[in-house]
């Protein structure tokens, strides 16, 4: 039985005051609240004594109350019954909240309106938990739009669920949406291919894949390559990715090709060369083949002459060449800078000389290069495998021994290589090490030659050279490991070393007398010599103008503009520079008038004719009357018979050098250095002696 109406009210008005989620309360038909419950309290920080008899506008913002929002939701809900919506709404303290709004009109029984039931929940956490839901999605559809890859959510029946804008693109689809319920292996037909939708469906939609694993393929079509990724999911639907790497592919076989070929003439380069040689040596049958080493030559002063453009140029023109010398199933490299390698068959006698022939026949012709026409040329080093070597460092170090015969008897050549070239090689690297050893140990020593004026036989000097005595007693000769030193590098600190000890013994010598030390073109070369004169001469206390240096021809070929800044320095020092053996290279008039020069040495082989040759005779006294005429001293050098004396006699001014006058000696034992070395009578000239002068090797190769 229902409690009666007054108790009815009393429940209803307990049961809305104790709702504590919403706040619940009655507004008058103008907008004042008439009653609060314990959720309005809690939401909006008011007490019933507070809030009770003021109108509800002042839970609305500011700018909510000047728009009139608070009047136009009481009239919508005047009008139509019932008012909803959401908005910020403001508590006690200040702070806005997020709610849920509903406005009903409540009439008597007479359909007077008599006042308003307002419910609203705070929804503050709900619309922050929205808004990031919403931005995570938009933040999603913006990421799969912008995907470099194609990616789609395909269902257990091979539809397609969801697909991102790439893949619209990769099968030319017309939207998004039109692929949504499409069958995968459709589109990828209508798209792409039968041949990729086969592959795919092969590849992909296979029911045992893995769920662990994906599954990875690759689709050709055209000329686009696509790498496909499809992962299984649980409920047998899958996703998968598609990736255009036609590019990628591209740039990944343009770098193996540059990690195997020469990227200016397009031949095989050294690492390609390796493989071949390791996959002929593995499966050689004992059959033979050969590997030709093929080295330009003057190409270096022509690309220093000319230019690198030129330089490249003829490379390409040298590659090209080789191809029409080589059949098409021959191997050709380069290996750097002018040097080439060429992989051959020899299935037939001679072939292998016949093509060395024909390979220095084709790059001995002309290079035209713009309107330049040079000829380069080039020497070829030949290793026949199997008995050449086991493996391919081996190979290409003999075809190397081999060139490097060839080199030297001459250009436009070629050398087989023969087992005594490794022993030669293995000689030299002995030599090497006992002359590192010996530079160590100090195991040096200077031997001196006398130089004397024409007319009176009067000393005015010596000229130091290097000897190097073993400790067996055996001594070398200089021209046999100073060619060792300089290509070792040992030059620069053996000369540095002769120069201080030349000066050191010469500072005891009495004043008039000068010491002569060779230069070597390595000692150029380095730059350090400088140094290495203006240490000799602080540390041995000699004045400047009693040290003459040396130099060749050849050295100053080299660089010159280099040696004549060099040479200009040390004339700024006060140290005297003579030019040896003049008359034997291919500048000779050039060097005179272009270097600071104090002296010429006419070079033996124009003195030994003296007497006998006319020619000989007649280039002697040019040179002689040349340096005069450029107030240059001279010194003739090999000066061995009394012939060549009494003529050489004749000329005022003239100083001599040879073993008329003295073999190079070291320097007397009791008071070294306090005369110099005595010069000894002639004598007969053995064969690895010479009686005075370089003989065009710098430093150290002259004397016995």
């Amino acid at each position: 039985m229902p409690p009666p109406p007054d108790d009815a009210d009393v429940l209803y008005r307990l049961l809305v005051e104790g709702v504590k989620d919403y706040a619940i309360y009655m507004l008058s038909p103008d907008g004042v609240v008439v009653n609060w419950n314990e959720g309005a309290q809690r939401a909006q920080g008011y007490t019933a004594d507070e809030i009770v008899g003021c109108h509800f506008s002042c839970f609305y913002t500011v700018q909510d109350r000047v728009a009139g929002v608070p009047e136009r939701s009481l009239g919508i809900a005047r009008e139509t019954g019932r008012f909803e919506a959401e908005g910020w709404r403001l508590r006690k303290d200040g702070s806005c909240f997020w709610t849920h709004v509903v406005i009903d009109a409540i009439h008597d029984s007479g359909g007077r309106l008599i006042g308003f039931a307002k419910i609203t929940r705070d929804c503050t956490e709900r619309r922050a938990a929205a808004l990031k839901l919403e931005t995570a999605l938009a933040n999603l559809d913006l990421a799969l739009s912008n995907m470099t890859q194609g990616l789609c959510l395909i269902d257990g029946g091979g539809r397609v669920v969801l697909a991102n804008e790439r893949l619209c693109q990769i099968v030319a689809a017309p939207s998004c949406e039109a692929l949504a319920g499409a069958p995968i292996r459709e589109l990828l037909r209508d798209g792409l291919s039968e041949e990729a939708s086969a592959l795919f469906a092969r590849d992909h939609l296979r029911s045992d894949l893995d769920c662990t694993v994906p599954a990875l393929s690759e689709i050709v079509h055209r000329d686009r390559i696509l790498s496909v990724t499809t992962r299984r999911l649980p409920d047998g639907g899958c996703v998968s990715t598609f990736v255009d790497i036609t590019e990628r592919r591209r740039f990944e076989d343009r770098i193996q090709y540059l990690a195997l070929h020469d990227s200016l003439t397009g031949l095989a380069n050294r690492a390609a060369l390796h493989a071949v040689l390791d996959e002929a040596l593995a499966s050689s049958t004992g059959e033979p083949w050969a590997i030709l080493c093929i080295d330009l030559d003057r190409f270096k002063p022509i690309n220093d002459t000319f230019g690198h453009s030129v330089g490249d140029r003829i490379l390409q023109e040298v590659a090209h060449r080789l191809r029409r010398a080589v059949p098409a199933p021959e191997f050709l490299a380069r290996l750097g800078g002018d040097e080439f390698t060429l992989v051959l068959r020899p299935d037939a006698p001679g072939r292998l000389e016949g093509t060395a022939r024909q390979v220095l026949d084709l790059l001995g012709q002309p290079y035209l290069v713009g309107r330049l026409s040079v000829r380069v040329g080039a020497s070829i080093g030949i290793a026949v495998a199997p008995p050449a070597g086991g493996d391919p460092d081996t190979l290409l170090r003999h075809a190397g021994l081999a060139l490097q015969a060839a080199k030297k008897e001459g250009w436009n050549r070629y050398a087989l290589y023969d087992p005594e070239m490794g022993e030669r090689v293995a000689e030299r690297a002995s030599l090497e090490a006992e002359l590192r050893r010996a530079l160590e140990e100090g195991a040096f020593a200077l031997h001196y030659q006398p130089i004397v004026r024409a007319r009176t036989g009067a000393i005015i000097g010596y000229e130091a050279l290097l000897r190097w005595p073993r400790a067996d007693g055996e001594a070398i000769s200089p021209a046999t490991f100073v060619p060792v030193a300089e290509e070792a590098g040992l030059m620069p600190e053996i000369g540095a070393w002769v120069l201080a000890e030349a000066c050191r013994e010469a500072a005891g010598w009495p004043d008039h007398l000068t010491v002569a030390v060779n230069i070597s073109a390595t000692q150029l070369r380095s730059g350090l010599v400088i140094q290495a004169v203006e240490g000799a001469l602080t540390g041995s206390g000699l004045a400047p103008h009693r040290l003459e240096v040396e130099i060749t021809e050849t050295a100053l070929l080299e660089n010159r503009e280099l040696a004549l800044c060099l040479l200009r320095r040390l004339r700024a020092l006060g140290v005297m520079i003579a030019l040896d053996d003049f008359g034997t290279g291919y500048s000779s008039l050039s060097f005179v008038h272009t270097f600071p020069l104090t002296r010429i040495k006419i070079d033996r082989s124009f003195v030994r004719g003296l007497g006998r040759d006319s020619q000989s005779t007649a280039i002697v006294w040019a040179i002689i009357g040349l340096s005069r005429s450029l107030g240059l001293a001279v010194t003739a050098e090999g000066v061995e018979t009394e012939e060549q004396h009494r003529l050489l006699a004749r000329k005022r001014g003239l100083d001599l050098q040879g073993f008329l006058f003295g073999r190079p000696e070291a320097p007397p034992r009791g008071t070294p250095g306090a005369t110099g070395p005595r010069p000894k009578p002639p004598g007969p000239t053995t064969g690895s002696e010479t009686s005075g002068g370089s003989g065009g090797r710098p430093i150290t190769a002259r004397g016995p």
